[in-house]
């Protein structure tokens, strides 16, 4: 996560003292991503990880914080959040929410290690996830549906035109994202919206842990089966025993019914086109050091694009039987 609020050390032992820590022994920044600020802690020989919430609002705090609590107590893998000496979820540092969570064991993997095996245990995450989901009784839209990513379009087409590849990409994007306008309905329920590569811990060949619930929504299946097969089963090309693997292994835990699978094409594209932007629309942003935040390649997304397009909806849906 990128380092917006640089904390000083004072202020990092404030706040492990309101979640009933000492000082820490070592702090450590996290640079990875765009969306809060990280460090991991180190206090004896335990490991602990901090978040400061940046640009949250309290309703979208509240359901991932509800999101955490419901999947926890289903004993789904993912980090146990911390609560304050005084019972809150989350404690504050110049008017921002912190949290903390004990630490992820495990490590993330590089994308050539995201063969099919791992991608049918993922598979199995997300449909163990989405069977849980008939018990979460929250609700969140998509915080970048199409609306919002038509949105970054305008302010991207101004900054970007420069580009002679951002130039040319602007098109496509735009009918993409009218496109995806007219999403089709398929069964919904509780999603992850964000399930990337580096969003997954292992030990060994074992998921131990599901990171990130930012993105967490209420929305179709089919966008969190998306954004998945696009983040995990890509390389240079759509790998189809990679898709058959997620595939095969959601449907161990869960009936992957036909609307959702007639969907996913659509929800595939629109996927792509969302975090080509996102990332796009993210260079506009503040401009942190290299060591501070991570810079991710929108034109990885765009060739995911363009993947897709070249296969068209039936080779899209052959890659999926």
């Amino acid at each position: 996560m990128a380092q917006y609020t640089v904390l000083e050390p004072a202020e990092i032992a404030g706040l492990a003292y309101r979640f009933g820590l000492p000082t820490p022994d070592q702090v450590t920044p996290e640079p990875k991503g765009r969306v809060n600020t990280s460090y991991h802690l180190r206090v004896g020989g335990d490991r602990w990880f901090l978040r400061v919430v940046e640009g949250k609002g309290q309703a979208e705090l509240a359901f991932e914080l509800e999101v955490l609590r419901y999947l926890f107590s289903a004993q789904f893998p993912v980090p146990r959040l911390v609560q304050t000496i005084d019972g809150q979820p989350a404690a504050s540092v110049r008017g921002k929410p912190v949290l903390l969570f004990t630490y992820a064991t495990g490590e993330a993997i590089h994308r050539a290690e995201a063969g099919p095996d791992r991608c049918r245990r993922i598979g199995e995450q997300l449909g163990r996830l989405h069977e849980l989901s008939a018990g979460f009784t929250e609700d969140r839209e998509n915080p970048t549906g199409p609306a919002r990513v038509a949105a970054w379009l305008d302010p991207i087409e101004r900054a970007g035109l420069a580009d002679p590849e951002v130039k040319a990409a602007l098109p496509m994007l735009r009918q993409e994202v009218e496109a995806a306008g007219r999403l089709p309905g398929a069964p919904r329920g509780l999603c992850h919206g964000d399930l990337f590569i580096d969003n997954v811990h292992w030990v060994g060949d074992r998921v131990s842990y599901l990171l990130d619930w930012e993105m967490a929504c209420v929305e179709p299946f089919a966008w969190d089966l998306a954004v998945t097969l696009d983040a995990w089963c890509f390389t240079e090309r759509y790998e189809p025993a990679r898709i058959q693997g997620l595939l095969q292994g959601y449907r161990s835990r869960r009936k992957l019914d036909a609307d959702t699978l007639a969907a996913l094409p659509a929800f595939a594209r629109f996927a792509a086109t969302r975090f080509a932007v996102s990332r796009l629309f993210g260079t506009l942003g503040p401009q942190l050091p290299g060591d501070r935040m991570e810079r991710r390649d929108w034109r990885r997304y765009r060739d995911r694009l363009l993947a897709q397009r070249a296969l068209g909806l039936d080779g899209f849906r052959a890659l999926l039987a």
